[in-house]
């Protein structure tokens, strides 16, 4: 399903977040008080505007509670710029924020201000970040090369009420459930073949990239 994405920000985090997304097949607005960096990604992006995401009055302008999730991507050096962004967006009703830190002080202070997730990025953390919004059902995933991936996922709906034995994920998709993490906590590995599937699993797979699509688990 197509989602809608807000990042605010478009350093070397941010734009790798847009770029996943707008891979994924979902829509993106990227805002930035950069015209170069505007120009940049002009072609890259769906939506790209130069702006001042601290002006309470221009954010008023993008329906912050229409998108999916609003990811604060200002630079480190501009701190009480994310800082005060964060507040804004927040009190403008998003469903849900991702702020980038530098240090765990500039952590806490984003958290205190209203951030949902704190990160402290990378570039494959910003791909992370896209690929885990993409997904209904993804959580985290760790690619350990470009052909093999290990995912954490909630249980697809193709699983639920059926056990190892049934879906034979192995021998068809040639992918190996590696955990399950039941509603309690309770972690199971390796799992019982038998062990039936509940709407409340976690699941932790390996396997390959192209697999793992057959099986519409996430888009490498």
């Amino acid at each position: 399903m197509k989602k809608s994405f807000l990042i605010i920000g478009l350093g070397r985090f941010g734009i790798n977040v847009a770029r996943t997304l707008t891979k994924a097949g979902h829509s993106v607005l990227g805002v930035d008080n950069d015209e170069d960096i505007i120009q940049k990604f002009s072609f890259e992006i769906d939506n790209v505007m130069k702006l001042d995401a601290t002006d309470s009055d221009v954010l008023d302008t993008l329906g912050v509670p229409e998108f999916e999730a609003v990811v604060i991507s200002i630079g480190e050096k501009y701190i009480q710029n994310s800082i005060l962004a964060t507040l804004l967006v927040k009190e403008k009703g998003a469903k849900h924020i991702i702020a980038k830190a530098g240090t765990k002080v500039q952590g806490k202070v984003l958290e205190k201000v209203g951030a949902d997730t704190v990160v402290f990025p990378e570039k494959d953390m910003g791909q992370r970040i896209g690929k885990a919004l993409s997904s209904s059902t993804l959580i985290d995933y760790i690619e350990l090369s470009k052909e093999v991936s290990i995912i954490e996922l909630k249980v697809p709906q193709f699983m639920l009420g059926k056990n190892l034995i049934e879906l034979n994920l192995r021998k068809k998709y040639a992918v190996t459930i590696i955990s399950i993490k039941d509603k309690d906590g309770n972690i199971k590995t390796p799992p019982s073949v038998d062990y039936k599937f509940t709407e409340f699993d976690v699941l932790t797979l390996i396997g390959e990239n192209e697999q793992l699509k057959k099986l519409h688990f996430i888009d490498f």
